[in-house]
């Protein structure tokens, strides 16, 4: 069912939010005004807060809430997961310029609802759903291999300092700049992980017995690992609460998902009922 032209207003008055709070956390930067912080935040709140009663209004009327039948909920439902992400994130460990990067794309994926949902409905949604499971899931991967390799490096740069065997032509930089950057890898892989879990695990729910997964699809060795994988950098993104997980556990743990990472990939290639 193609929207209605009072879904697309709220949509588009979501977007303009969204925009709206991108600029003022730049200007919050850039221009120096730490005041700004809270008026960006209540954009992007109330952005949020339109385009889940654009998702209600549109369910209530075509009788369904579920978004793989109507590419209109399906992009706008990736575009909410991905703006309540950043806002989890920058309260719990912000980091600056996060949603520069992200909130592009949540104004994006609105944007394409407005247009798709007007143009074909349910034309393009196997396609879109697909497209965005499989890249964020080989993107989170790819965000994986890097918090695995700067784990790596901080486990060998930390057990040559306390050792004093440091040697000058293998500098790996500071243990903190290590620790940065694997979070920072760790924090972009989670949410595309968390985006390919979701879109994944819908995608099984629709089509049900018809995958090549089989009767016991939620319990495959694919499915298993990626479920393993998520809450083991949901520890690593979380040791920040916990001091004590920070360091050389955290490095152990980042090392240790992308392990299983690995082998959620080989599951997917070469496993029965792998490739869906």
């Amino acid at each position: 069912m193609s929207p209605n032209p009072g879904q697309l207003g709220l949509l588009t008055a979501s977007v303009i939010f969204f925009a709206v709070g991108g600029v003022l956390s730049l200007l919050r930067v850039f221009r120096h005004k730490p005041g700004l912080r809270l008026p960006a935040k209540i954009c992007a709140y109330v952005g949020i807060a339109m385009a889940l009663a654009v998702l209600v209004w549109h369910g209530r009327i075509r009788g369904s809430w579920y978004p793989l039948e109507d590419n209109f909920d399906a992009l706008i439902w990736l575009g909410v997961l991905l703006a309540l992400f950043v806002q989890y994130v920058q309260r719990q460990r912000p980091l600056g310029g996060l949603d520069w990067f992200i909130m592009p794309v949540v104004i994006l994926l609105l944007v394409a609802a407005g247009v798709f949902g007007q143009i074909s409905p349910r034309e393009y949604i196997d396609s879109t759903w697909s497209i965005v499971h499989r890249v964020s899931s080989y993107g989170g991967a790819v965000a994986f291999a890097v918090a695995g390799a700067t784990g790596t490096m901080y486990l060998i740069h930390n057990r040559r300092l306390r050792r004093k065997t440091v040697r000058p032509e293998l500098d790996f930089g500071s243990l903190e700049r290590l620790e940065r950057i694997s979070m920072v890898s760790v924090t972009l892989g989670f949410a595309l992980l968390s985006i390919g879990l979701i879109t994944g695990i819908a995608e099984v729910i629709h089509l049900g017995q018809y995958t090549s997964l089989g009767i016991n699809r939620m319990t495959q060795p694919k499915v298993l690992l990626a479920f393993a994988v998520w809450l083991i950098y949901a520890l690593v993104l979380h040791t920040p609460i916990n001091p004590r997980m920070r360091g050389r556990r955290a490095a152990t743990l980042s090392i240790l998902g992308f392990v299983l990472m690995i082998g959620a990939l080989v599951a997917v290639q070469f496993m029965p009922g792998g490739t869906r």
